[in-house]
């Protein structure tokens, strides 16, 4: 069986040793140590393995490699009508600044917490605020994001929300509460607003990602309304 996979180029641009990716099915495990030789020959470092849960191959050809399962990624879903309305509190609005605050930024990196680039301790060079900063700085600059809605509270940054459509399909990439002001629903307002926003421009369908450690979340978002997509488990597997 061969095996392929993609050299991620910002990843290894970013974190300064190459890191490919690979999707397979029904890996056995000599297929996958035939694999390791051939990337250990051309210096890759680390390798993300995308394995549906239910493949049992595969995950247990990566668990006896020692490969870390380091997300059990959550897609989760809602569909939205032209004639939900969503309520939310008027302390919310888009950002305006062009370049990323450090309460932003801070709020960024707490958002992450449970991040893959965080739990995994073979990284060591600082990969999870790389990751981070660069996907808040590339929300602000629309890059990535349509827009960042930010709530405020005297005059200061206690959550905010990155919102992008995609034809169809809204998605939310970051959400984050200030740890101090989590309990007072912010998080909830700022959902509100998000799906508001997605059904002023027609939206659909609407998307989030997250953990399964992050239990709060998935309950959150349960309570909001969404319903599991997909769960994808991400190992990662280092090499050299």
């Amino acid at each position: 069986m061969d095996i392929n996979y993609n050299l991620l180029k910002w990843d290894t641009e970013q974190f300064g040793y190459k890191i490919v990716s690979v999707r397979t099915d029904a890996m056995e495990f000599d297929d996958l140590d035939t694999l390791v030789a051939k990337l250990s020959n051309v210096n890759v470092k680390l390798v993300y393995f995308f394995v549906d849960p239910s493949d049992k191959t595969s995950n247990q050809s990566l668990i006896r490699r020692s490969a870390f399962l380091a997300d059990e990624k959550i897609t989760f879903q809602k569909k939205l009508m032209s004639a939900n309305r969503f309520d939310y509190n008027s302390s919310i609005i888009p950002y305006k600044l062009e370049y990323t605050s450090e309460k932003l930024r801070f709020l960024a990196l707490q958002s992450g917490i449970y991040s893959r680039f965080k739990l995994d301790t073979k990284f060591a060079n600082h990969e999870f605020e790389k990751l981070y900063n660069e996907w808040i700085d590339k929300s602000v600059k629309k890059i990535i994001a349509d827009d960042i809605l930010v709530y405020y509270k005297d005059d200061d940054e206690k959550g905010f929300i990155t919102i992008d459509t995609k034809k169809t399909i809204g998605s939310i990439g970051l959400i984050a509460v200030d740890e101090k002001e989590r309990g007072n629903s912010i998080g909830k307002e700022l959902m509100n607003a998000a799906l508001s926003k997605f059904t002023e421009k027609g939206i659909s369908n609407v998307e989030v990602v997250t953990q399964k450690a992050n239990i709060i979340a998935c309950k959150f978002y349960e309570t909001l309304g969404f319903e599991i997509k997909n769960i994808e488990n991400i190992y990662h597997l280092w090499i050299n």
